[in-house]
């Protein structure tokens, strides 16, 4: 024991009452062998517990040059001062592995093979070399980067206390931890030179913020090499470069490189190309609109270089799309890339792009003159950067010739150049557009990058050939509709999420009529609009896709964005052949013809464009499921018959106090506006909930009852027949807000959990099965009247769709109808409501939840707001006062009351 005392600690000197386990080294506590365990080991791995010190008979392995392989000096001389006799492990065929393995970072992560590579610059030096790392790798040295930062936040990186030269350290560097190599130390300054391996730059570095690397650092080849160019005229840090390697690197560790050089879609016409084949084929002619002064614009496409696009698909086939990483800039711009599209890749110009919350493009197809969007892009090809736009536009100096009104006419262009020369580099030309050899019109040739603004004309217009599928958005007249293709379904959520990028306007001076804003409405939702008229401060705005006007406060009103004008318009103002030719006196208002066109419209029902004549504006709309009907054929018998008004409404005596029910009771009673609902990425979309419940009438005393006169039992079902599955009891509970309208005077929302994607994907076919049963005809009872608490389905009053409900109350032929799926209440027409199948008998997600904390005299408005938008949201769960509720807790609640409001 008395050797056990002289023994001191090899790290600091202190005497050591335990050691090794393993080996036997000395140590007076467990921190130091932590600090010694860089050096240690290489020796004794992995690092085993410490126990009482006791004296050694003698080694367990006799000592071998592993010390001196691994240049530990410092290391040797302390324990020989102790004079401790050291064991070590025997070397073995692992070890020299194991020591080739630490050394890797000194080696540089290199492309293979001599072809031209894609890197990034990460720093420049004064007198010219570059560091670079490839384009591969940059994920990998972010995620290394991202590991190590980790690490230090969890403690587990200690300071190196013996910092020397040409060893692999961990720094601390603008809050972030690099990799580095110790180039210099400087003792009396407690400071050293480090180099980050990873990026280049020398950095001076206090011995406080240098650290010692986990094992796993060391294995990975540092990531930025470094590069010699001629000139780096141009180079910039984080611009990247396409290089290939020369040869082997000098004695200064520089690589010599060749820049591969940059090559670009020529934006001047092929003029070259157009004399020696003139032939060319009408893509399109964009019609004018008087209104806009527009000027008559053709898209031509050139004959020739028909193969791009089969060149284009081949080189990129197998290869994954590289995501675009920004920044986008906001001025003009020329960004070519390859797009993705529904006919494959096509050579495109970046119009703009939306980020969140994934990464969606707009942009023009250069080579077909047509604009779309994707979700993928990719480089082009270089040996496709050299070939010229084969799509320019034609502005007509005269009017368009019926030559020119058939898509895919072919004309031979002649041009009228003030040079001869063909190499001459232009923009624009003048031309005569010919067919069959004579002269039909003259046309100002020019290069067209997708923006139509750059043609004069407001909107990108996609015609609707006939024979297409289309749909009703808007009824004008029982003669006069709005149709749109299916293509523009999709807008709905792009404009959603095109409300980041269209900043709010605050003054009215701001907006002028005429101009193209983005409405981001509660009530009418999101929609791309044109301003037609300004009135004490209410704005007439013309829905662009739909055809319908809407008053638009100033609040509602955003700035418009490239996305938002260039966005193809697929909208088309339409009469109905035979119908439109009966006078507007000889029909009723209110008929039974406009009630099927509003149905069809609410349905959005796909119909088949049949045109009667192309020289006439007159059409016919045919069913495009099953034998094609034709809606004029069915719309004549209905022209006639009126449609008997709906009762006169009054507000109900004590509608402000909602009666219980067997379900979550009803919100307050106001205008709702549509939830913005965030779904995770893990999940499927949700359908939007209804809007809020309409303020509940009665019918007029001279409604007549129905009486059920079906001879067929009416199967019934209750709501205790449904199963509920509430949101689960915890601490962090994500939560859907299903309706939050009202809870500044109720005090509770309704919100919903679910699991997983599939119970929401469940949940989104069951709604939509629902509304599809509703909809059929033959589902309809005559003389049906729900029970009180009565499962049935019932037709909502603002979106025309059916929904889930529970009969609350009955009375002079109304229904007050709970929607049982999302927490909201009004009073239906009993011949608007139908019996419930037993198909439809699945789980209610639906969870009526006070917030704890609630106190009606301060501001929970403002917590109304904020769930209403955030719509996704984690807070705790407990138990809540009334059966089948919870009790939730919103984290930073106080916040969120003590808020500005907006």
């Amino acid at each position: 024991m008395e050797k056990s005392e002289e023994t001191a600690c090899v790290v600091c000197g202190t005497t050591a009452g335990l050691m090794c386990q393993r080996c036997g080294e000395p140590y007076c506590k467990d921190k130091c062998q932590r600090l010694d365990w860089q050096k240690h080991k290489h020796v004794c791995i992995i690092m085993p517990p410490l126990v009482a010190y006791r004296p050694l008979q003698q080694p367990l392995h006799p000592i071998h040059s592993v010390e001196t392989a691994v240049s530990q000096e410092p290391l040797a001389t302390t324990r020989a001062a102790n004079k401790v006799a050291i064991p070590f492990v025997e070397p073995t065929v692992a070890v020299p592995k194991e020591l080739d393995l630490f050394e890797n970072w000194r080696d540089h992560l290199l492309p293979s093979g001599g072809e031209f590579f894609e890197c990034r610059v990460t720093f420049m030096e004064n007198d010219g070399p570059i560091w670079v790392v490839h384009v591969a790798n940059v994920e990998g040295m972010e995620r290394m980067t991202d590991n190590m930062q980790r690490c230090m936040q969890n403690q587990k990186l200690i300071r190196v206390q013996n910092v020397q030269e040409d060893t692999l350290v961990a720094i601390s560097v603008d809050t972030k931890v690099h990799r580095g190599q110790v180039l210099e130390v400087c003792h009396d300054k407690q400071k050293a030179e480090v180099r980050l391996i990873d990026y280049g730059p020398i950095v001076g570095t206090p011995f406080r913020d240098i650290y010692s690397v986990v094992p796993k650092m060391s294995e990975y080849k540092a990531f930025a090499f470094r590069v010699k160019l001629p000139t780096n005229t141009g180079v910039q840090v984080n611009k990247n470069l396409t290089l290939r390697l020369l040869g082997t690197k000098t004695r200064d560790g520089v690589y010599h490189v060749h820049l591969k050089p940059k090559m670009t879609i020529p934006l001047n016409l092929p003029l070259e190309m157009l004399q020696l084949n003139p032939e060319v084929k009408v893509i399109r002619v964009f019609k004018t609109n008087p209104a806009h002064n527009e000027p008559q614009v053709a898209l031509i496409q050139i004959n020739v270089m028909d193969h791009v696009n089969a060149d284009l698909n081949d080189s990129l086939a197998g290869k994954p799309g590289q995501p675009f990483t920004g920044p986008f800039p906001e001025e003009k711009c020329t960004f070519f890339v390859a797009a993705r599209t529904k006919d494959g890749y096509r050579r495109a110009f970046l119009l703009d792009h939306i980020a969140k919350p994934t990464p969606a493009f707009l942009v023009y197809e250069m080579d077909e003159g047509r604009v779309s969007i994707t979700t993928e892009l990719s480089r082009i090809p270089s040996e496709l950067l050299g070939l010229p736009i084969r799509v320019f536009a034609a502005q007509l100096k005269d009017s368009v010739p019926k030559e020119l009104e058939t898509q895919g006419a072919d004309l031979t262009v002649k041009l009228k150049l003030n040079s001869p020369s063909p190499n001459e580099k232009l923009r624009a030309a003048n031309a005569a557009l010919n067919f069959k050899g004579e002269q039909i019109c003259l046309a100002r040739l020019s290069t067209f990058l997708g923006q139509i603004s750059n043609l004069g004309h407001k909107y990108w217009r996609e015609p609707i050939a006939q024979d297409s599928i289309v749909f009703i958005t808007h009824v004008v007249s029982f003669k006069e509709v709005y149709i749109s293709s299916p293509d523009a379904k999709q807008y709905a959520d792009i404009f959603k999420r095109l409300e980041y990028k269209c900043a709010p306007i605050h003054e009215s001076s701001d907006v002028s009529v005429g101009s193209i804003v983005l409405v981001v409405s509660k009530k009418m939702g999101h929609f791309r609009g044109e301003i037609l008229s300004i009135a004490n401060g209410i704005f007439d705005v013309k829905n662009v896709d739909t055809g319908a006007t809407q008053k638009v406060e100033l609040a509602a009103i955003r700035k418009s964005c490239r996305f938002l004008e260039n966005l193809p318009v697929c909208l088309m103002r339409v009469q109905l052949k035979d119908v439109c030719n009966i006078p507007d006196a000889a029909v009723p208002v209110n008929n039974r013809a406009i009630q099927l066109l509003d149905k069809m419209c609410a349905q959005e029902e796909m119909l088949s464009l049949g045109m009667v004549d192309a020289t006439t504006p007159t059409v016919d709309l045919l069913s495009s499921s099953g034998s094609p009907r034709s809606l004029v054929l069915r719309m004549l018998p209905l022209i006639f018959t009126p449609v008997q008004d709906k009762p006169e409404v009054v507000t109900p005596k004590g509608a402000l106090t909602p009666s219980p029910s067997p379900a979550v009771s009803p919100e307050q009673q106001k205008v709702q506006s549509p939830l913005l609902l965030e779904v995770a990425k893990n999940l499927t979309p949700l359908p939007p909930s209804p809007p809020k419940s309409p303020v509940p009438v009665d019918p007029t005393k001279n409604s007549a009852s129905q009486v059920a006169s079906d001879h067929k039992p009416i199967e019934r079902f209750f709501f205790n027949a449904l199963p509920k599955n509430l949101a689960p009891l915890g601490d962090k509970v994500n939560l859907i807000v299903l309706n939050a309208d009202g809870m500044a005077q109720t005090g509770y929302i309704t919100a919903a959990y679910f699991k997983d994607g599939k119970v929401a994907d469940e949940f989104k076919n069951m709604l939509s099965l629902v509304a599809h049963q509703g909809a059929c005809n033959h589902n309809a009872v005559p003389g049906y009247v729900p029970r009180v608490g009565e499962l049935c389905l019932a037709l909502f009053s603002e979106d025309e769709s059916w929904y889930r409900g529970v009969c609350q109350e009955v009375k002079d032929n109304m229904a007050r109808i709970l929607y049982c799926d999302f927490g909201n209440s009004e009073y239906v027409a009993v011949e608007h409501v139908k019996p419930m199948a037993r198909d439809l008998l699945s789980d209610v997600y639906a969870t009526k939840c006070f917030i704890d904390g609630f106190d009606k005299s301060k501001n929970f408005a403002a917590l109304e707001h904020f769930l209403v938008h955030k719509a996704r949201f984690f807070c705790g769960v407990k138990n809540g006062p009334e059966p089948d509720t919870r009790l939730i807790t919103i984290p930073n609640l106080q916040n969120i009351l003590n808020a500005p409001p907006v």
